[in-house]
């Protein structure tokens, strides 16, 4: 690189890119605007160097007439250089419950979740102008430390991480890079539109700041990156007294959390949800929420919802999860075959063995009221509903649960709860039952329910 070329450089990118976890894959974000083409351009230029192969991905918002236009740029941009790119086409409602912005985000990152491999990496371009703006807006939401840290440079997700390598790069210094280039960018009008926060303080309020602070955006992320450090601290602080409170992502014990002080059960739960990569709660809704679990007047019905997770108490634990976790278990008739599919998050339903006939009217669906299951040829039936109390699965996931039907009778709950009839017939074919579900809080559920066997055995 020559001395004229700007401040960032693919130099600096692959010293950021050594600093981070080794993946398996890099994904790229890639919208076409300047600053994910700078990042996909430098990432082209030191492929060589690289450890794990470079793909891109754009996401189609359908939120602008060009929508379409700025997808066939990017899959022209991308096939010049031979790089894989994988365009992606987002539901967005924009009736949902936060901004446009916020909606677009969170789609976004669902996709990429769903996309990630296992150890593979999903590269954005955020810079240090989006820093000092995420910064700067948590501030006027009356955010904690956790939200002056602004924009993390690493964190988990799913199967992989989210890795923001240009954060201490300004807009101007991408934009000089790809000048040099002759490249050409896209450029979308709705930046110019004040209505939405960001472009407010882009436009409007950090112009008139800079003028009575020079050097704005640098003291910002300087206060970003020093905020960061404490908020790991205090991260590491909390962990160590929480005990096992946070470990588990799906749920949290109650009455632990119940014994703390008010202040030490807001640290704990912020961390909690920190921990395993979902949305901060605001701070009003988390102490409304923690108020309701006071223990002279919890109920039964206490829940927080924001963004699209829920927070909901059963009993005596406290369940995180997505507001809509999955489907309910479709009907759906078995008729031959050793595999039966029974939706995307349901999963699948196996015999395991030699192939053997499906015996007639066997059907698949969600649990009826009033259902029940004889485990023994003499015995007594039991109510499908002791299972799910006994092992404590909430009564809003119940329906995701397969049930089996077999002449009008349930044989089996998930497979773990079978009838003497259908394990009598399992065994004649030598033949093992599984299920398979999709959905990561239904494979929880049925792996914490094995131990039902051993319960009624």
């Amino acid at each position: 690189m020559n001395s004229s070329e700007s401040h960032f450089s693919v130099k600096l990118l692959l010293d950021k890119l050594t600093r981070l976890p080794s993946p398996s894959k890099y994904w790229v974000g890639f919208s076409g605007g300047a600053d994910s083409t700078a990042l996909l351009q430098a990432m082209y230029e030191c492929r060589d160097h690289l450890e794990a192969p470079v793909h891109a991905i754009h996401f189609h918002h359908g939120l602008q007439e060009a929508a379409s236009a700025w997808q066939e740029h990017c899959e022209s941009f991308c096939m010049a250089r031979d790089i894989p790119i994988q365009s992606e086409k987002l539901e967005i409602n924009p009736e949902g419950r936060g901004s446009l912005e916020e909606e677009s985000r969170n789609c976004r990152y669902r996709a990429v979740a769903s996309i990630l491999g296992d150890q593979e990496m999903y590269l954005t371009a955020h810079h240090a102008e989006d820093q000092a703006e995420t910064l700067f807006i948590n501030l006027m939401r009356g955010s904690g430390i956790e939200g002056l840290a602004g924009i993390p440079e690493l964190r988990n997700l799913e199967n992989g991480w989210v890795a923001r390598p240009l954060l201490d790069c300004n807009r101007a210094d991408l934009v000089a890079f790809l000048e040099e280039r002759a490249l050409e960018w896209l450029t979308d009008p709705s930046n110019e539109d004040t209505v939405f926060d960001r472009n407010y303080l882009r436009q409007e309020l950090f112009p008139m700041l800079e003028k009575r602070w020079p050097g704005l955006v640098r003291r910002l992320t300087r206060t970003a990156r020093n905020a960061r450090i404490s908020a790991s601290a205090m991260a590491i602080f909390i962990e160590n007294q929480s005990g096992d409170l946070i470990r588990d992502k799906l749920k949290m014990p109650l009455q632990k959390l119940l014994e703390l002080d008010p202040e030490m059960q807001t640290l704990i739960f912020r961390q909690w949800l920190r921990k395993h990569e979902v949305p901060v709660l605001p701070e009003s809704r988390l102490r409304e929420f923690l108020a309701q679990l006071d223990s002279t007047q919890i109920t039964s019905q206490a829940e927080v919802q924001w963004e699209d997770w829920i927070i909901k108490r059963y009993q005596q634990d406290l369940w995180l999860h997505r507001r809509k976790p999955f489907t309910v278990c479709p009907e759906t008739e078995w008729e031959n075959g050793m595999e039966l599919d029974i939706g995307p998050d349901a999963g699948f339903l196996r015999l395991i063995g030699e192939p053997a006939p499906i015996p007639d009217s066997w059907l698949v669906r969600a649990r009826y009221p009033g259902d029940r299951i004889r485990l023994l040829p003499n015995g007594p039936s039991h109510k499908i509903k002791q299972f799910f109390q006994t092992a404590f699965i909430p009564p809003w996931m119940r329906s995701g649960i397969p049930l089996l039907e077999w002449d009008g009778e349930v044989a089996a709950l998930g497979d773990w709860v079978l009838s003497h009839k259908f394990q009598a017939w399992l065994f004649e074919n030598d033949l093992e039952y599984q299920w398979q579900p999709s959905d990561s809080v239904l494979a929880r559920l049925r792996s914490d329910c094995q131990r039902l066997n051993e319960y009624y055995e």
